[in-house]
C-alpha cells in the first residue's frame, strides 16, 4: 500500500468481472480514467498513472479501468464486443458511485468513444479522436510491423464498430488538446504526443499540466 493508497479491485459487469486500479483514498472525490484503445493504451499508461498519482496526493481517488480483453482481464480480445467496452465503463462508474459519489470521467484519446453511457458528474477528454482514425493507425502500424492490426486480434464486432465510432456529446464536458493539435478544444497544453512514439514513455511536464487541468475541472464539476 503506497501513501496514495494503491489497490486493485474487481467489479461486476453483466455476468463477468473486470479490474480497476485505484490510487487514492476512498470517499474522496472520484475520477475514473478511461485509457485509449489498442496500441495507444500501452503507450500512455505511464502518463495516466503519473497523473493519477499527482491527483491522489491532492485529495482525489483515481481509478483506471482495464477494458475487457486488456490488462488484467481474463477475456480474450477476440471474444469482446464493442458493447462490452461500453458496459465496462458504465459499470465501473456505477461501482465507484456506490463507494463514494459519481465520478468525473477522464478519457484519453479513443477512450472517449466508449465513455458516454456512464453516470458521471462530468467528462474530461484529452485529444479525443474518431474510431476511423484509430483503425487507420492500427492498419498502418500493422503494415509497418508485418502483422495485421499491429499484432492485436480483435473480434470482427470491435473492428466494424470502431470504423463508425465517434465521441458522443455529453452534457458537462471539457476538451483539452496539445498545442500542436489543430482540433477544437476548451484549452490547449504544451507537451509531446506520447501516443505517437514507438515505445511507451512519460513526460513529467505533460503529467503536471494534465493533472492540474483535471483538478480544476473536477472542482468546477462539483457545482453541477
Amino acid at each position: 500500500m503506497s501513501e496514495a493508497g494503491l489497490a486493485f479491485e474487481r467489479f461486476r459487469v453483466d455476468d463477468r468481472e473486470e479490474w480497476l486500479m485505484r490510487l487514492g483514498r476512498p470517499h474522496t472525490p472520484a475520477i475514473l480514467f478511461v485509457p485509449p484503445l489498442f496500441e495507444e493504451m500501452n503507450r500512455t499508461r505511464a502518463l495516466i498513472v503519473a497523473v493519477m498519482n499527482r491527483l491522489a496526493k491532492r485529495g482525489h481517488c483515481c481509478w483506471l479501468v482495464d477494458l475487457s480483453g486488456t490488462g488484467e482481464s481474463e477475456r480474450d480480445l477476440g471474444d469482446v464486443a464493442w458493447r462490452d467496452w461500453r458496459h465496462d465503463v458504465t459499470f465501473a462508474a456505477a461501482y465507484i458511485a456506490e463507494k463514494s459519489k459519481k465520478p468525473l470521467i477522464a478519457s484519453l484519446r479513443s477512450g472517449a468513444l466508449v465513455d458516454d453511457e456512464a453516470k458521471a458528474r462530468g467528462w474530461w477528454r484529452f485529444a479525443p479522436q474518431d474510431g476511423s482514425s484509430v483503425a487507420r493507425d492500427m492498419a498502418r502500424s500493422g503494415l509497418a510491423g508485418g502483422v495485421e492490426y499491429a499484432g492485436y486480434a480483435p473480434s470482427d464486432d470491435l473492428k466494424i464498430a470502431l470504423q463508425d465510432a465517434k465521441p458522443a456529446a455529453v452534457r458537462i464536458l471539457r476538451t483539452v488538446r496539445l498545442a500542436t493539435d489543430r482540433g477544437e478544444a476548451d484549452s490547449k497544453i504544451e507537451g509531446p504526443a506520447l501516443w505517437r512514439r514507438s515505445e511507451p514513455g512519460n513526460n513529467a511536464e505533460l503529467a503536471d499540466a494534465v493533472a492540474a487541468d483535471i483538478q480544476r475541472w473536477s472542482g468546477e464539476c462539483v457545482a453541477f
